[in-house]
């Protein structure tokens, strides 16, 4: 766990200094300079292409992260095959998709043209997006079986914002004039996170691209397409679900592509909440792997439950101080943006579910159990898109944040009760409790100083307020015995003369 916890350090600091230039993007930039169809665009075009590249990378990603260790342990570098077969199949299905994109361009107009008709004019951009995240996706798979997950969360989560940041800059000072050329180059970001990773893992030489089958192969290639077939429409189910919300808006909302963007901003604020959880996984992932390999119950349950509450804990910390500053920010972005603040709690609710509930996905999914990842995600899409859908026809935005929170909650739920009865594991504790109270507690003290609500210093010292008071309690309390070495760390680091 100490790995882990140090790796997610290092990742997380990467992220959420990535976050800051994203925040500036989100809640600046954008707005300002952009019109809401425009910044709503770049959402959907992602979404769209976020979809395509889940298809083609065909399972392979957690056939990389399942199938590693066995090929470190018996065969040599050089007979590696791994590495070559998995981008051969993601190259191949890319090519499939370029076959089959002239057929599903006609859909798109269909759903999309009346309420987004800007979306019909930059639709041929979303495969060289496709296939910029197939590559670097596979990339970073291997970047974190060879430990460079920090690397990866650099590439991925922190110059990529720099890079957005300065395409941003460039079309607010005039320098890229057109935003037709404003798109192309956001489309063909990915090309220089492709080159960095591709040179981290070139300078590593710890694999080889070689076209000879090993035997490694061949005894494991019928359970590979077994695994990474369930996978692969597990995954599409999974992106399905993080993505419909912002599709039926587009097609479905009045507002079209401008709802749409106030959606993305409130997503975007809540998903700060998600930061612990991505560095995190990129670290707990393969010692999961390891630990249902030489079948360590113990080391699961220790995982499962550490985790749970980390991300309980650092979830309810960020969620308080984005409650906190919501009022500022919807003074700064103006009416437009009015329903935000209620947008963020429904939302945030069902993120604090989902985030407290642990790693359940990478335990099943890496585990003889992954058909109940496969089926439960088939489950949550379901009941996502319906609910989604009629919601937002009918209640517009707060209409798809309910949706997505009920469909959070019978999701998780369904996922907790299974790994309890197959597996005897349930990642909650009394101390799961107790954060919450604690949360609560120091949110409603924050919240209730009569300060002026429409200065910034107030909001700035009513957020020093919870985030102090509620991590002062959680280190006394020793609620997470890892959080406490944290702060141990940091006090000897920082107060060692004293």
């Amino acid at each position: 766990m100490a790995t882990i916890r140090n790796q997610s350090i290092y990742s997380s600091l990467f992220i959420y200094a990535g976050f800051v230039f994203g925040a500036i993007n989100v809640l600046y930039f954008f707005p300002a300079y952009f019109s809401p169809e425009q910044f709503g665009l770049t959402r959907i075009l992602m979404d769209i292409a976020l979809i395509f590249s889940t298809l083609c990378t065909a399972g392979m990603i957690p056939i990389a992260f399942k199938f590693s260790p066995f090929y470190k342990h018996h065969l040599d570098k050089s007979k590696n095959d791994l590495f070559t077969v998995t981008f051969l199949i993601a190259l191949v299905a890319c090519l499939l998709m370029l076959l089959f994109l002239p057929y599903l361009e006609p859909i798109i107009i269909r759903k999309f043209g009346y309420r987004s008709p800007l979306l019909i004019e930059y639709v041929d951009w979303i495969f060289p997006m496709t296939v910029g995240l197939v590559i670097f996706s596979l990339m970073e798979a291997y970047a974190w079986v060879i430990s460079k997950n920090v690397l990866s969360n650099f590439l991925k989560e922190f110059l990529y914002r720099i890079l957005v940041t300065i395409l941003v800059i460039f079309w607010a000072f005039k320098l890229i004039e057109q935003f037709e050329i404003f798109i192309a180059y956001y489309a063909l970001l990915y090309i220089v996170l492709i080159v960095a990773l591709g040179w981290i893992i070139y300078k590593s030489k710890y694999f080889s691209i070689t076209f000879t089958r090993s035997k490694l192969t061949k005894k494991y290639a019928p359970m590979m397409v077994k695994f990474g077939s369930a996978y692969f429409l597990s995954a599409l189910l999974n992106i399905l679900a993080k993505t419909n919300d912002t599709l039926i808006i587009a097609s479905q909302s009045t507002g079209g592509l401008k709802d749409a963007a106030i959606f993305t901003i409130a997503t975007y604020l809540i998903t700060l909440m998600d930061v612990p959880q991505r560095s995190m996984v990129s670290s707990a992932t393969i010692q999961i792997a390891e630990a249902w390999k030489s079948k360590d119950m113990a080391k699961l349950d220790r995982l499962y439950k550490k985790t749970a509450l980390t991300l309980l804990i650092t979830a309810l910390g960020i969620m308080g101080v984005v409650l906190i500053n919501a009022p500022l920010i919807v003074k700064y972005l103006g009416d437009t943006y009015a329903g935000l603040p209620i947008l963020m709690i429904i939302l945030g609710s069902g993120k604090l579910i989902e985030l407290g509930t642990g790693l359940n996905a990478q335990i099943l999914q890496l585990s003889k159990h992954w058909r109940v990842d496969l089926f439960t995600n088939m489950l949550f899409v379901l009941l996502s898109i319906i609910l989604n859908y009629f919601l937002t026809k009918n209640f517009g935005l707060i209409g798809t944040a309910v949706g997505s929170v009920v469909a959070i909650v019978l999701f998780n739920l369904i996922r907790f009760i299974y790994i309890k009865k197959l597996l005897q594991l349930q990642p909650f504790s009394t101390n799961n409790l107790w954060a919450i109270l604690i949360a609560v507690g120091w949110g409603l003290i924050s919240y209730l100083i009569p300060l002026d609500n429409a200065l910034f210093l107030s909001h700035v010292l009513k957020s020093i307020l919870f985030i102090s008071g509620f991590s002062f309690t959680i280190v006394r309390m020793n609620l997470s015995p890892d959080i406490t070495d944290l702060f141990q760390q940091v006090k000897n680091k920082f107060f060692h003369s004293s």
